[in-house]
């Protein structure tokens, strides 16, 4: 059986989101493409990955790089199980060393901002609702929350309880997260629903494309740092940080290595250590 063979196999006896198996197609295609060839399972072995990893390594970023190995590890080892591979020696392939992210967040000064540009919208929203109303509604929810756009954009109304508390199961980690929206953001919420019923609280007809091309539109009137979506998330849990040392994780529901990596803006936190005591004063001359 071939490695594009064995994938169908993988994804059918594994509990994989959609997104996720295409990724895994795309590991297969690079493997193969770099081999030239359909790769056996059979011959899968420490060497021939991670002479595959060198390579590709020269072209693509390293957090890419550990998630296509991550990949092709999984689908080896249940290969290796179901008695189609040998057992892999995971220390034996390449290592993949990955450099600590700078992480970028805008700070509720420049949120403020956005809700200030997202008040002189023209038009309407295809929901129904004044494009004003509807980006001051999704920037509060998504400040307030901490979800990420996929989950923002299918959150129900009726999850939402009339002190503003919520509980979801994250789309994309299958994690619980919970939250509270402020009582601006849930009149907000009110006030909207009355002039447009709706069973979404920010419901998105178009495409992930079209949104950050708005966002970066938007972002652009606001005047502030270029930025994503994301950056939001990030400065929402950034602020929770900055509240109280070690909540920000739990606020955004993933673990306190996942916060610092990828949503932390120390810029705004402090490393958290005191600095060394100032040396004594200058001699003059």
């Amino acid at each position: 059986m071939t490695l594009r063979e064995y994938l169908n196999e993988y994804t059918l006896t594994h509990d994989i989101r959609t997104g996720s198996i295409r990724q895994y197609k795309i590991v297969v295609d690079l493997f193969e493409r770099w081999a030239g060839r359909p790769v056996r399972m059979e011959e899968l072995d420490e060497r021939l990955v991670s002479e595959w990893l060198q390579a590709y390594s020269q072209t693509v970023r390293p957090h890419t790089v550990r998630g296509k190995k991550g990949m092709l590890l999984a689908m080896w080892r249940a290969a290796a199980d179901d008695g189609l591979a040998n057992e892999p020696r995971a220390r034996k392939v390449r290592r993949v060393r990955l450099p600590q992210n700078v992480v970028t967040a805008w700070t509720k000064a420049e949120v403020e901002r956005l809700l200030e540009a997202a008040a002189t919208l023209p038009r309407w929203h295809r929901c129904g609702l004044r494009r004003a109303a509807w980006w001051d509604l999704a920037i509060r929810v998504a400040w307030d929350s901490g979800v990420r756009w996929g989950d923002l954009v299918t959150l129900r109304v009726a999850s939402i309880g009339p002190d503003g508390s919520c509980t979801i199961s994250q789309s994309k980690t299958g994690k619980v997260s919970s939250f509270r929206l402020s009582g601006t953001t849930m009149e907000a919420l009110r006030a909207t629903v009355e002039a447009c019923p709706r069973s979404l609280v920010c419901p998105w007809p178009a495409s992930g494309e079209t949104f950050r091309d708005q966002v970066e539109r938007l972002v652009h009137r606001a005047g502030i740092r270029p930025g994503t979506w994301k950056w939001i998330r990030r400065g929402s849990g950034t602020d929770v940080e900055l509240q109280a040392r070690g909540a920000g994780h739990r606020h955004l529901g993933n673990t306190p290595a996942i916060f610092r990596q990828s949503y932390e803006d120390q810029s705004q936190t402090g490393s958290g250590l005191p600095g060394p005591r100032e040396l004594g004063p200058r001699q003059a001359g």
